[in-house]
């Protein structure tokens, strides 16, 4: 077999494991839908590049120019006064599209202790991804701390 159809055959294996694209979200400005049903239990975001680190920022320490892209970026709730930032955030993340439920709908995927989204039911075709952001604080209020792994959701400082 050439080389042109080992890579062909490749990529093709690699979009199989595509589930999600960026799309207007009724919930919030940009946000991640299925293309198509995703199992429960799976990681739509397994295979892309997410390695580096981000520190929550008060939003009053947040320059002017950048505060409505933190805020299209990161939704909140409401009394929330806190913005996780990367390291890097001119780079392309798609968590960073990842809208919060209201208080009236329940999240579908969430990220786990040990760093893995996953995916807490089936997920429908042209669904919107949506997670919790409780899950994501200790009950002192303080900001939990996830395993950093290669692809996945930074670890939060």
């Amino acid at each position: 077999m050439n080389r042109e159809r080992l890579r062909e055959k490749l990529i093709l294996k690699r979009l199989d494991k595509v589930y999600c694209r960026l799309k207007p979200s009724p919930v919030h400005g940009v946000g991640i839908f299925s293309i198509r049903r995703i199992p429960k239990g799976v990681n739509p975001f397994k295979d892309s590049y997410q390695a580096q680190g981000a520190i929550l920022v008060y939003k009053n320490k947040v320059p002017d120019f950048t505060s409505k892209m933190l805020e299209d970026y990161h939704p909140s709730d409401k009394d929330s006064n806190k913005r996780i930032v990367s390291d890097y955030p001119n780079q392309l993340i798609w968590t960073n599209y990842l809208n919060y439920v209201n208080e009236n709908q329940e999240p579908n995927i969430q990220l786990m202790e040990n760093g893995e989204w996953e995916t807490l039911r089936e997920i429908q075709t042209n669904e919107e991804l949506l997670e919790d952001p409780k899950r994501l604080f200790n009950d002192d209020g303080s900001h939990k701390t996830f395993i950093v792994k290669h692809g996945q959701y930074p670890s939060l400082a």
